[in-house]
């Protein structure tokens, strides 16, 4: 089953856009971030989990409406045991991709990265949001 196809009908999963299998195992498939896609009455809120990272190993741009989270993990390990020393290197790139809906005022997002989790805020165009009309009694 593809990733997407988890979520049809529901409105977050209408803008994932598959990048390898996520469930794969890291060790086997590289590494895929995990990605979170939230509505809300004002914004979209876009997360990923980049466990291991820095800022400088990844790279967040949007073009066209499509919000790519791209970059490379590197994990290297060494150690001793009974003798026996071992060392062990892992690269891999990644790259996520979001379908923005049109609505989204891609000039005035942000983002911040803290604990391995990226957090995109994608505000709505004003002409988006929904608003109250009061209606008054005529006469």
């Amino acid at each position: 089953m593809a990733f997407p196809s988890i979520f049809r009908g529901h409105p977050a999963g209408a803008y994932l856009v598959e990048s390898g299998d996520p469930f794969e195992s890291s060790d086997r498939a590289g590494f895929a971030p995990r990605i979170d896609v939230v509505e809300r009455e004002a914004e979209y809120q876009v997360t990923a989990e980049l466990p291991g990272l820095e800022e400088k190993d990844f790279q967040l741009e949007v073009h066209r409406n499509l919000l790519t989270i791209s970059g490379e993990k590197r994990v290297e390990q060494e150690g001793e045991r009974k003798g026996w020393r071992w060392s062990e290197r892992a690269y891999g790139r990644f790259r996520r991709s979001v379908q923005l809906p049109a609505d989204v005022a891609t000039d005035k997002a942000s983002a911040s990265f803290k604990g391995g989790v990226l957090t995109v805020t994608l505000p709505k165009a004003e002409s988006a949001r929904v608003r109250n009309i009061p209606v008054t009694t005529a006469g």
